[in-house]
């Protein structure tokens, strides 16, 4: 499966972008590729997921913020065309690390970006470009999901906060729902009786697993999120779906994401190897990792990442890490490359596989990402070391051993450790993290992952589920 490998393959991917990063901050879809709005926006999660952030990302926003406006404009004017694409993945890009949300240029280019959206909605979405009336899939799923991130960190910041570029949240998440809403609307019509989505809209083509899973994923963001008192973000009723190709259904958001997860389970021979391609988009040749993404979907609607169904699309990712790019290849006919589509793709389904495991109750006291033969080691002491080093001693070893983490990753370990003996709550961590509160067992299970392969991957756990002052949280093993 590769979850072992993941940890330390994600750092090192990292370092390799890290050191071909484009002069202007930006990335292209390989190494020596010119920059662009796409893959700069692909790469920033990679070294979220890696524990990087401070100059490169900043450098990355840059980018960022100073060509999305410009690319957008149509060709005669000198820009690149106004495509969807540039303003659903520069969201993606700039949302990346909330915690940087205040950096120069950040919200207003958001801002900007909400207002591109209003402008240019058409009947049931977005269309792939403007001057055509028909609604992509690929990319009203796109922009769903963003505006759903965007409304979250809107939440996480609270009402009435006035941002970098007189930004106000509160005004800019009443012109976010609407257009959530729109958007959601337009997917719901275009879903099949089977719970698919076909690879075109408007037309009777078969069901594409690609686009099932960029329609899964937005709409499991829309229903997943949470307002600032803990309430729902967005009211899960009976909506209406279809009615492009056959009767009209009345089903909930969430149902409608465990059936899509089902198709996608159901026929995984479609997709669990294969990379599909998207003519609907126009001005590239555009190629969706469908042995990921749809693996990622498909645990996002509540698979379990060791499904049978699922090992051969693991194993296809797991072999193609490319220890000499350091980074993951492309499969293909004309051979494999490495590239950063690839490696988006492929860090996205595993940080999916391990936010899930970290939500799965180990009552047990067992881990499923760790050796599955070997007991867990039960640590009896932990000492903050030199530099980033956690000091951990288990029972029945001799001596501590010293497990390096990065620095996002030794920050969660610090404030649980300076904490009193019951723990922090989840919300507490994140306030004191600048990230989300949702991004916080993903941190916990990294640092667990890091404290195991530091035992030469016997299951070990430095930070525990617990409840304090009524709520989730966590504490340090031991106390």
């Amino acid at each position: 499966m590769g979850l072992a490998a993941f940890e330390t393959r994600a750092g090192e991917a990292a370092r390799t972008l890290l050191h071909n990063q484009g002069y202007d901050g930006g990335w292209g879809l390989t190494l020596t590729s010119v920059s662009s709005i796409v893959n700069t926006s692909e790469v920033l999660p990679i070294l979220r997921a890696a524990g990087i952030a401070g100059q490169p990302v900043r450098q990355g926003l840059d980018f960022l913020t100073g060509v999305i406006a410009e690319h957008s404009r149509p060709r005669p004017k000198g820009g690149r065309g106004e495509h969807t694409r540039f303003i659903a993945f520069g969201l993606a890009g700039l949302l990346s690390h909330p915690r940087f949300f205040h950096h120069d240029g950040v919200a207003e280019t958001a801002a900007w970006c909400v207002g591109w959206l209003e402008d240019h909605q058409v009947d049931h979405g977005w269309p792939e470009v403007l001057g055509l009336d028909d609604t992509s899939l690929h990319q009203t799923a796109l922009v769903v999901h963003r505006l759903a991130e965007l409304r979250d960190a809107l939440h996480d910041f609270g009402p009435g906060l006035l941002l970098p570029g007189e930004v106000e949240t509160h005004s800019l998440l009443k012109r976010v729902e609407p257009l959530i809403d729109h958007g959601v609307r337009g997917l719901l019509y275009h879903r099949r009786p089977s719970g698919a989505w076909g690879w075109r809209t408007y037309i009777d083509t078969d069901p594409s697993p690609s686009k099932t899973a960029l329609c899964l994923l937005a709409l499991s963001a829309v229903c997943a999120g949470t307002g600032p008192g803990g309430e729902p973000a967005y009211r899960d009723d009976p909506r209406e779906t279809g009615g492009v190709h056959g009767p009209v259904q009345h089903k909930q958001l969430s149902e409608v994401v465990v059936e899509a997860g089902q198709w996608l389970l159901h026929n995984h021979h479609r997709w669990e190897t294969f990379v599909e391609d998207d003519k609907d988009v126009q001005g590239t040749a555009w190629e969706h990792m469908a042995y990921a993404l749809c693996t990622q979907a498909a645990v996002r609607a509540g698979a379990s990442p060791r499904d049978p169904r699922l090992a051969k699309a693991w194993k296809l990712m797991n072999d193609l890490w490319d220890p000499k790019a350091g980074l993951w290849n492309e499969p293909g006919a004309s051979g494999k490359r490495a590239t950063i589509r690839a490696a988006y793709y492929t860090v996205s389904a595993y940080e999916e596989a391990m936010q899930r495991l970290a939500r799965i109750n180990l009552s047990d006291g067992t881990s499923e990402v760790a050796s599955e033969a070997s007991a867990e080691m039960v640590i009896v002491h932990v000492a903050l070391g030199p530099g980033r080093a956690v000091l951990v001693t288990a029972r029945d070893s001799e001596g501590n051993v010293a497990c390096e983490l990065s620095e996002r990753l030794f920050d969660v370990v610090k404030v649980v450790y300076d904490a009193p003996e019951a723990g922090l709550s989840t919300k507490r961590i994140a306030a004191m993290l600048y990230v989300a509160p949702s991004s916080v067992p993903k941190y916990v299970q990294r640092v667990n992952q890091a404290v195991s392969a530091a035992f030469g991957g016997a299951p070990a756990r430095l930070l525990l589920a617990s409840t304090v002052d009524g709520a989730s949280g966590y504490r340090l093993v031991g106390r």
